[in-house]
């Protein structure tokens, strides 16, 4: 449990809550099992022929079940706020180590699948922050009641439920290692087909014209049918379990009334019921501690993998001191020094690549596929740092700059900008939320959004859907454009941005993009026209395999 105990830490930020959950859940459980040795205590003294006052033990019923329905109500919302709260936290966490980790080089699993994967586990979270701690500490003190009164009854009745209670705890634990096998099982297959779902409904439009819908939905069908015979399997282990558990319920009872006929007077008539409810009572912990045992694969299977999360090492050192932060004399613009980069190490892309793009210049980067001009532009950005050499903008490198001032000197048109729901006004101010509309209204001009013949009558009004829809590449590829030069950089690197634009539309963004003096520019790009509107080019060539 070593994972899990690793995620505990979490609840400190809100220890107060915690404590008030603690609180709850005791008062709830010691008012109900009060609630139900009174009852039994009651019926005793009826039923062998005394005639007890009733009104007193009514009363003091009544009160506790208020005491106890009010408790549990207060312990499951003060529970559930804070599970909710440190799911929140978690969530923010995991979601910064992600960002820090991708993109990965290695291409070892789908990034839909583990950030599916990663959401599922901390929503399964929610069991151990809201139903665990409190109530197990609950249940040991019901166990530690039960056992006094027991003991005050008669000795014998811990021969009835101990080791009933023993069994109850000992199932779960036998399973464990299939329960674990099924948890991990349950997870890689939901991700599975939540992530092949995703990616069919994506390329609805390109499966169907390559003929191959039906392969996908086949594949995805399954998936689907191998994911359902895991929670089948994993649903009649569970039953199993349960019912097991409710058999040694029947079983304390019976045994309870047993001990009654073996020791008559050792157990007063008037005490049967209590008896028979203490033995029953004992067994509610066991539920418990068995509830949390069946859950603890999961739990244990979900904290290990938001571990290996949280513990994935960042794509680029997110610290700044190591580096020279003292700029180059003289020198300004994007500058790739002497570069060289590698996905495999035994296969460079780029090997001591030099380039030098000064301020109000536009150089094309053209190569063939393959060649690493796209993971030129990454460096630039700092998606990823150089395993030899130095990425410099206006002398500074760019390891040694925070990533706030690192974003605001470099921007980045890639090949394919996402675009959320919401409007082209409000996709565009994701590269500066406080920019006026004034300023938003320049760069949507600049990028030629607010033309006549981009068909968008309604401006920057105009809705946009989930990725994108209801623009053409043309739109999407403005408004990504628009997006960057909002921001003013002092160096913007675009990665085939003109490809979705027509030949006009090509034009007058080259000619806007000369016009900027005080911005260093790299265009990668393979359109003979808009290579040759560049100031110049540079080719880079695929490294030799050694």
């Amino acid at each position: 449990m070593r994972a899990v105990l690793r995620l505990l830490p979490v609840v400190a930020t809100h220890r107060g809550r915690f404590v008030e959950t603690v609180v709850w859940s005791v008062v709830a459980h010691v008012a109900v099992l009060a609630i139900a040795l009174g009852l039994a205590a009651v019926v005793g003294r009826v039923v062998a022929g005394e005639a007890p006052a009733l009104l007193a033990p009514a009363l003091a019923l009544c009160a506790l079940g208020v005491v106890a329905s009010t408790a549990a109500w207060r312990e499951s919302w003060v529970s559930h706020d804070l599970a909710y709260r440190l799911i929140g936290l978690l969530r923010a966490r995991v979601f910064d180590a992600l960002r820090r980790a991708l993109p990965s080089r290695t291409r070892h699993r789908r990034t839909g699948e583990l950030v599916t994967t990663t959401v599922a586990d901390i929503e399964t979270l929610e069991w151990l922050y809201a139903h665990t701690a409190a109530q197990s500490l609950s249940a040991l003190l019901v166990l530690a009641v039960s056992t006094v009164v027991s003991v005050t009854l008669d000795p014998l009745l811990l021969l009835v439920w101990v080791p009933l209670l023993v069994i109850g705890v000992a199932v779960p634990l036998a399973t464990a290692r299939r329960a674990r096998r099924d948890s991990d099982a349950l997870a890689v297959g939901a991700a599975t087909v939540r992530s092949e779902l995703l990616d069919t409904v994506r390329g609805l439009r390109e499966l169907t014209g390559a003929g191959a819908l039906g392969t996908q939905l086949d594949r995805l069908t399954e998936d689907t049918r191998a994911l359902a015979r895991t929670q089948v399997r994993e649903s009649a282990r569970l039953g199993l379990e349960r019912g097991i558990a409710d058999l040694t319920l029947a079983l304390a009872a019976l045994g309870a009334l047993g001990i009654v006929l073996l020791d008559r007077e050792a157990i007063a008539p008037a005490d049967i019921p209590l008896a028979v409810t203490v033995a029953v009572a004992g067994l509610g912990p066991a539920a418990q501690i068995a509830d949390l045992l069946r859950g603890a694969s999961t739990l244990r299977a979900s904290a290990e993998r938001i571990g290996d999360v949280l513990d994935m090492p960042p794509a680029v050192d997110d610290s700044t001191t190591g580096h020279d932060g003292t700029p180059a004399a003289g020198e300004t613009g994007l500058v790739l020094d002497r570069v060289t980069f590698a996905y495999d190490p035994a296969r460079p892309v780029l090997d001591r690549f030099s380039l030098h793009v000064r301020p109000g210049e536009v150089v094309a980067l053209v190569g063939p596929s393959g060649a690493g001009k796209t993971t030129a532009a990454r460096l630039a950005l700092r998606l990823w740092d150089p395993d030899g050499g130095a990425v410099r903008v206006d002398g500074t490198d760019l390891r040694s700059l925070p990533d706030a001032e690192l974003r605001a000197r470099v921007a980045v048109v890639p090949q394919s900008s996402p675009l959320l729901r919401g409007t082209l006004r409000t996709n565009i101010t994701l590269g500066d939320p406080d920019a006026t509309d004034a300023m938003v209204d320049a760069a949507a001009r600049a990028a030629g959004l607010l033309e006549v013949t981009t068909g968008l009558p309604q401006g920057l009004d105009t809705l946009v859907g989930e990725h994108g829809s209801g623009l053409s590449g043309g739109q999407r590829a403005r408004v990504a454009i628009a997006r960057a030069l909002l921001r003013e950089p002092r160096v913007l690197v675009l990665d085939e941005p003109t490809a979705s634009l027509d030949p006009e539309a090509d034009t007058a963004l080259m000619e806007l993009l000369g016009r900027a003096e005080d911005r260093a520019t790299l265009l990668i790009a393979h359109r003979p026209a808009t290579i040759a509107a560049a100031d110049r080019q540079v080719t880079l060539e695929p490294v030799p395999v050694r």
